[in-house]
């Protein structure tokens, strides 16, 4: 359900219902390219047959739908080409690098009602109570994307949570110490990369970090970018140096408290309500093991 958190703050009070916020995303409904679109982006039904957004206990999910036509570039240069050939051909001399530019714009958007579409959806969950967004991504860009269509239906004043201690440097700390922050442990997997040019990098994984290796790798100036770690035995997870929480693993002790339904709507439901109070727990602990969260005029 969840995989990766990119981790907002509502800076004032959320105050749309769900029925109020599905309208304001009905005006940016989901709809595929047309034949001579590129990219198209929208919001969906985060539970298929379902509305725009999702809702138990004031935990919102919603769900953003990015498509694109993909042209293979070898076909897109054949294609170039042979306009260029031509062009040469009729002309009596070769197109400058401004007609080249030109002609494969051309060619794209001829070839773009063969091109097939591809899709990708990204959940993003809205905890309002506790001023919390949180998008399901791995990639800062593409958070970005999702925060900027948000804004748009929403205009909920939000900023990217960032941390008092920075975080590479705080896992630095932890592995130097062989010390883990209360209700957390370090697992056995970290990636390193140097500060220096040539960006050095190694990784460990499935061995004990308590190891002296590891720790001249941070004294030769290597930072962890991501380390691997669980919070109070209940989720397994990745932290990243941009604070971004990564592979999110529920454990048996979380899946143990999700309520026991047949119907599968209501299985859904309580698997959500347990894997969002979980996630409400854990953001707060995180932020107090990396110094508490920086203000945002900080």
């Amino acid at each position: 359900m969840f995989s990766n958190l990119h981790l907002y703050r509502i800076t004032e009070p959320w105050t749309l219902s769900p029925t109020e916020l599905a309208k304001k995303l009905e005006a940016k409904k989901f709809r595929p390219c047309t034949e001579k679109m590129i990219r198209s982006s929208g919001w969906i039904a985060p539970r298929a047959g379902g509305g725009l957004v999702y809702e138990v206990q004031k935990q919102y999910l919603i769900a953003v739908c990015f498509e694109e036509k993909k042209v293979p570039e070898p076909v897109l240069q054949r294609h170039t080409n042979a306009k260029a050939a031509k062009v040469e051909k009729e002309k009596g001399y070769k197109p400058s690098r401004k007609q080249l530019k030109e002609l494969k714009e051309e060619s794209l958007i001829e070839l773009l009602p063969r091109a097939f579409e591809a899709q990708s959806t990204i959940n993003i969950w809205v905890n309002a109570t506790a001023g919390l967004i949180a998008i399901d991504t791995g990639t800062p860009a593409k958070a970005d994307d999702v925060m900027t269509l948000l804004q748009e239906v929403v205009a909920i004043p939000a900023s990217l949570i960032r941390t008092s201690m920075d975080p590479g440097s705080a896992m630095a700390s932890w592995l130097m110490n062989n010390e883990a922050p209360d209700e957390f442990t370090v697992d056995r997997e970290v990636y390193l990369q140097g500060l220096d040019i040539e960006k050095s990098k190694v990784h460990y994984a499935q061995l004990s970090l308590e190891r002296d290796e590891v720790r001249q790798h941070i004294l030769e100036g290597r930072r962890p970018t991501k380390l691997a770690m669980t919070w109070d035995e209940r989720v397994a997870f990745f932290l990243t140096d941009k604070f971004q929480v990564k592979k999110i693993t529920f454990l048996d002790s979380v899946k143990a408290e999700i309520a026991d339904e047949e119907d599968e709507d209501a299985a859904y439901a309580a698997m959500f309500l347990v894997y969002t109070e979980q996630l409400t727990k854990l953001v707060p602990a995180l932020l107090e093991a990396l110094g508490g969260e920086e203000s945002s005029d900080g």
